[in-house]
């Protein structure tokens, strides 16, 4: 079944994958859609898109695909999950020159996109990845088994990426990955010092308006940028956004898409587009315009200094009334660098599609550009039809135009659609049209596209001897650029050192300012709690003074009353010592007159001692004589 016996090793780990035995018919099946998927034309090109591979597969891939040259790898709607990141960054380092990947609808979650976030960060060859989005998906990049890796999951891929020091990475998908308002602010911080990234795809996403503002400050330096169907509201976010498109010098796509704007947001939005001389393509559909909105718009762009877009998409905007119809005619008419335009699912009727096949008259508008034109959706019957294809006839620059799903059926008529001359693409699906019809339509187109590649040979081979010589002068004009965007990069670099040591001196400064003002705080409470002590020292100094000069007065009167006290002792004593001496002169006088008294009274007591003894002696013999008894 394979020529190429890798193959076979990777259908074999297709079927482990998905659990299944392996046989013939799956085998064919498996080569085929992977025949139809990958041309020959394109051999460093390589698409897997939905063949259900899994972990194993990716592992095979791997060491299968090693130094192979594919700078294109799609691995979109598969069955890889966080579990096939190891094999994913194995499948990476494998293909050195891998430029392009695409692993949208997987089922990676915030686990597998720090996993993812690893390889990034030393990665310095891949230019492009896609994490969401598939483009031709039915709703505007959503899939059916979305990469949800929220704000966790995109953290450690932008930081990832800030501290790779060679990053490569110039578009950066994350369509439909469940990102919240936080994850704008992730977004930002990365934009702000990134100078690599140019497309950035966050649509179908609930950043909300929060998310919106915070990232639109730091999107000047991008060129792509799509924010559609991400739950802003104009009135909240179109201050940012007008800002942003009034100092963006790079930005050439915006998609606002599936986003309400207001009529008075919408003024502010349309001035800002108005201001942004490298926009090219601006898509405002399913943004509730309506036929005020589209008429602003129009008037505005219409006013401007400088025509700039080259397509517009104002597709499913209730663009129903005959005004609006009659303001794009205007502006198809004078606008001369519009080169595709998209009004599809707008209930313009054949009154407005007669209003639009007048503007592109080349008698009547001769500067008209318009190549691609949408009218699918919009109501148009044959009336409206025959005329735009009778006005069409004449012009030699429509060559895309889309009516389907409208009210067409076998009465059109095919000679207005076999005088297409120049329209190489005609869809007419969805409409009420034989078979042979639509067969008829092919072969009209087909034969324009024929004829085309065989008319303007010529005419390009001059036309490529000219571009030829411009390209060798732009060849040195564009050497000329990278050395001067070297020297503006350097000299941004020295600029942004600059202001880091900037940055770094005056935080060195507040932080040494901080510090002097807490110490002068500190040194003045300490003044003050020492004046504070001084006075209370002075008070009590004060309190001791008076309290000494009383205590000195007690003292003084004291030492008054002592000498005073003492003069009396002196005097007493003087006094004393005079009697002393005087004493002490008639004392031994005194003893011998008191030594003489003595001496008689102890003679006049021996006497009287005897005479009483006479007397008891007397007294006893009367009491003998007389018988008295004298006791009591």
């Amino acid at each position: 079944v394979f020529e190429d016996a890798v193959w076979a090793e990777v259908y074999a780990a297709c079927c482990c994958d998905a659990r299944e035995a392996p046989s013939v018919e799956s085998a064919r099946a498996f080569r085929d859609a992977l025949l139809a998927q990958n041309s020959d034309r394109k051999p460093l090109r390589l698409s897997l898109r939905g063949l259900r591979i899994g972990p194993t597969t990716v592992s095979c891939l791997g060491l299968q695909l090693k130094d192979r040259l594919y700078t294109w790898l799609d691995l979109t709607e598969n069955m890889l999950g966080d579990h096939s990141a190891l094999s994913l960054r194995s499948l990476i380092r494998a293909l050195p020159n891998l430029r392009h990947l695409h692993v949208a609808g997987n089922l990676i979650t915030a686990e597998g996109a720090q996993e993812l976030a690893e390889e990034l960060e030393t990665n310095s060859t891949l230019e492009v990845f896609a994490l969401g989005g598939v483009a031709d998906a039915g709703q505007h990049g959503r899939v059916f088994r979305p990469n949800a890796i929220g704000a966790e999951g995109l953290r450690p891929l932008v930081a990832a990426l800030a501290r790779n020091p060679r990053p490569a990475l110039i578009s950066l998908n994350l369509c439909q990955t469940s990102l919240g308002p936080e994850a704008g602010r992730h977004l930002a911080t990365f934009l702000q010092h990134d100078r690599t990234l140019q497309n950035l795809d966050i649509s179908c996403n609930p950043l909300l308006s929060e998310g919106v503002c915070a990232l639109l400050a730091q999107c000047s330096r991008l060129r792509i940028l799509d924010i559609a169907d991400t739950g802003c509201r104009g009135e909240l976010v179109h201050p940012q956004l007008a800002s942003l498109l009034q100092r963006t010098s790079s930005l050439t796509r915006l998609s606002l898409a599936h986003n309400p704007i207001e009529i008075r947001p919408l003024r502010r939005i349309t001035r800002g587009v108005v201001a942004c001389k490298s926009l090219v393509s601006l898509s405002l559909e399913g943004t509730s315009m309506g036929t005020e909105g589209i008429t602003i718009l129009v008037d505005a762009l219409l006013a401007a200094p400088v025509q700039s877009l080259t397509e517009l998409n104002v597709s499913n905007n209730s663009l129903s009334q005959l005004e609006a119809a009659t303001a794009l005619s205007h502006f198809i008419a004078k606008y001369t660098t519009l080169q595709i335009l998209r009004l599809g699912q707008n209930a313009l009727g054949d009154a407005g599609v007669l209003e639009l096949a007048e503007a592109l008259r080349p008698q009547n508008c001769p500067e008209c550009s318009l190549q691609f034109l949408d009218l699918s959706r919009c109501r148009v019957g044959m009336a409206g039809a025959g005329h735009l294809m009778s006005c069409l006839a004449e012009s030699d620059t429509l060559r895309v135009l889309r009516l389907g799903d409208n009210f067409l059926d076998d009465s059109l008529d095919m000679t207005l659609i076999d005088q297409l001359t120049s329209v190489h693409e005609l869809q007419l699906a969805g409409n009420r049209l034989s078979h042979a019809s639509l067969q008829h339509v092919a072969q009209i187109t087909a034969r324009n596209r024929h004829r085309t590649r065989d008319e303007e040979p010529s005419t390009l081979r001059s036309e490529v001897h000219r571009l030829l010589f411009q390209e060798a002068k732009l060849g040195k004009a564009r050497e000329q650029v990278d050395r001067d965007e070297a020297e503006v990069a350097r000299c941004q670099s020295a600029t942004e050192a600059a202001q880091q040591q900037l940055q770094n001196l005056r935080q060195e400064e507040r932080e040494s300012q901080r510090q002097l003002s807490n110490r002068i705080e500190m040194e003045e409470i300490e003044l003050s709690d020492r004046r504070e002590m001084l006075e209370n020292f002075k008070q009590r100094l004060t309190n001791a003074s008076d309290g000494y000069a009383q205590r000195q007065q007690e003292l003084r009167e004291r030492l008054k009353g002592r000498e005073r006290a003492l003069t009396d002792l002196q005097v007493r004593a003087d006094e004393a010592e005079f009697h002393f001496d005087r004493r002490r002169t008639e004392h031994p006088e005194e003893v011998e007159n008191i030594k003489g008294r003595t001496v008689a009274a102890v003679e006049e007591a021996a006497h009287l001692k005897e005479q009483a003894n006479n007397m008891r002696q007397q007294l006893k013999n009367y009491k003998e004589k007389t018988l008295i008894d004298f006791k009591p």
